[in-house]
């Protein structure tokens, strides 16, 4: 995500196993929202101590304080404990909102073009590629910047350089707040380019990001009650381009549906997770670029119904 979207809100447990909410930690002021790699790891010790020592700085500019990983409740309990932090540490143990953010290493693997591969990906092989850096550094060492209204106003990318994070937070909300009366000064600070540095890796144009502003109620349920099964097909836009960019998971969803493929096989072709594609399909729909048709309908033969359970069934197997 990038300086200008909207941030989607989400809901995660934190070290204490109390329930966060976005927006209402947002109800008390902006936001900094770092994500870190691997709880207790040097960098990533070093980075969240940064922002612990820096507690009075960032409390004069009236921002919160939110580290987020994939560890676990227990183990962001220990690393909260061994270096008394003074904030919450939330756990995103199902990866779903790193990869809402689009912090996620190996996010989603490149969208079949071939009606060969495509048949092979129905057939239960998963498209998910993870190296072994995914492995490791499972998120993109990245800070983001929250305004009360859940715009995102700064990012900060760096994967060795654990200090910058807090450091240039704190001196954009800092400028901020002196300028808060020129609204076309704030503007212009708001469209800062992610800090980057040789290790970070570039997103291209082949990882397709999730950009939306999707609410995440609990921990993964997308509260979007769309079946599984519901057949999904792509309508014409040409009246109404979508101006997304390049890599925008929409664009590839959208390109995936002309088979009219079931939800469950949306998420399957594009390694997703159902809560997010639900999300996804449900908004889509709703801009007009998609049509979902009631699933097992009495319009629809014996084998038709068939056959749309059959790939339902294929598309849940390869999650």
């Amino acid at each position: 995500m990038i300086a200008g979207e909207k941030a989607p809100d989400f809901t995660l447990y934190d070290h204490t196993d109390r329930p966060r909410t976005l927006s209402e930690l947002l109800a008390a002021g902006p936001v900094v929202l770092f994500f870190f790699p691997l709880a207790s790891s040097p960098i990533c010790t070093a980075q969240a101590c940064h922002f612990r020592d820096l507690s009075n700085e960032f409390a004069r500019v009236g921002a919160q304080r939110v580290g987020i990983s994939t560890d676990t409740v227990d183990k962001q309990a220990h690393f909260a404990r061994q270096r008394s932090f003074d904030y919450p540490l939330l756990s995103d143990a199902d990866d779903v909102v790193s990869e809402l953010f689009g912090v996620r290493r190996g996010r989603l693997a490149k969208l079949r073009r071939s009606v060969v591969a495509r048949e092979a990906a129905r057939h239960g092989r998963h498209t998910r590629r993870r190296g072994l850096l995914a492995r490791l550094l499972p998120v993109r060492r990245t800070t983001f910047v929250i305004d009360t209204d859940r715009t995102i106003l700064k990012v900060v990318s760096s994967e060795v350089r654990a200090s910058v994070h807090a450091d240039e937070t704190l001196r954009f909300l800092e400028k901020k707040n002196m300028s808060h009366s020129s609204p076309r000064v704030r503007q212009s600070e708001g469209k800062g380019e992610p800090i980057g540095d040789w290790f970070t890796e570039p997103e291209t144009a082949d990882e397709p990001s999730l950009v939306r502003p999707y609410t995440l109620t609990g921990r993964t349920d997308s509260g979007v009650e769309l079946a599984l099964e519901a057949p999904v097909e792509a309508l014409n836009t040409t009246a109404k381009p979508p101006r997304w960019r390049r890599n925008d998971v929409r664009g590839q969803i959208l390109t995936s549906c002309v088979n009219s493929p079931s939800v469950a096989e949306i998420a399957s072709r594009l390694s997703l997770p159902l809560g997010a594609t639900r999300f996804l399909v449900d908004d889509l729909a709703t801009q007009g670029y998609l049509r979902v048709r009631a699933p097992l309908n009495d319009s629809m033969t014996i084998d038709e119904r068939r056959e749309l359970i059959t790939r339902t069934l294929r598309g849940l197997r390869a999650l």
